[in-house]
């Protein structure tokens, strides 16, 4: 009877043994559910906390592109704006300062508020930008001795660029009578060489052609003083 109670008892042990057994991997089993539950939710938060902070950060750059675009814009659409004109006296101080300074860029520049600048305008700018070279703008390859032998070509310049606007002017008139008018025009026009103060005498020797450049010079600087 012994033996056989012994038995029993072993068997009921080794029972309890696998019950225990199978408990405890189902008690793992449910931890490691949880677990992997409470991993996965971390990295949920995880992520849309990283969301949240490219969303944040798209924002951020989204709002800078525009606020380059309003300001790109806004420098266009002052760019386009006229400039308000200077005062006479303003562009004469301006003329001054650039004459002194010797910068075409600037003498040029007083210029700036009208819509087009005129050729005599860049002749009379580089005219007095020429009065602050070393022989004052008046060199001796300047002085005509004989102006006469370039009158042929400059009326035939002339007549080129004035007589379309004299018909223009005239319409009423016949071709002669235009080109009458031209030729008179053209006696007076400063683009006829024998106009230019830089004319001297065929003969003139030296001491008159220095004489010429200082009256010459003097000239021009009282113009542009």
């Amino acid at each position: 009877m012994a033996k056989k109670g012994g038995a029993e008892n072993s068997k009921k042990a080794a029972g309890n043994a696998k019950k225990a057994e199978t408990a405890n991997k189902k008690k793992q089993a449910v931890l490691e559910a949880a677990e992997a539950e409470e991993a996965e939710e971390w990295s949920k938060g995880s992520k849309k906390g990283n969301k949240k902070k490219e969303d944040e950060q798209f924002k951020k750059e989204e709002a800078a592109r525009k606020k380059a675009e309003r300001d790109l814009l806004l420098q266009a659409e002052e760019a386009s704006l006229p400039t308000k004109p200077q005062s006479a006296k303003q562009r004469g101080a301006a003329k001054v300062a650039a004459k002194k300074t010797g910068k075409i860029d600037d003498f040029l520049d007083f210029n700036k508020d009208t819509p087009e600048l005129s050729a005599s305008g860049i002749e009379s700018a580089l005219e007095a930008l020429a009065l602050t070279s070393r022989d004052g703008g008046v060199a001796s390859k300047d002085i005509d001795r004989h102006p006469e032998r370039r009158v042929k070509a400059a009326f035939a310049a002339y007549e080129d660029k004035r007589l379309p606007e004299l018909r223009k002017e005239h319409p009423g008139l016949r071709l002669q009578q235009v080109k009458n008018l031209l030729f008179k025009e053209f006696q007076k026009a400063p683009e006829n060489p024998m106009n230019q103060d830089t004319n001297v005498s065929y003969n003139a020797d030296t001491e008159a052609i220095e004489s010429k450049k200082k009256e010459v010079k003097k000239a021009r600087e009282e113009k542009f003083a």
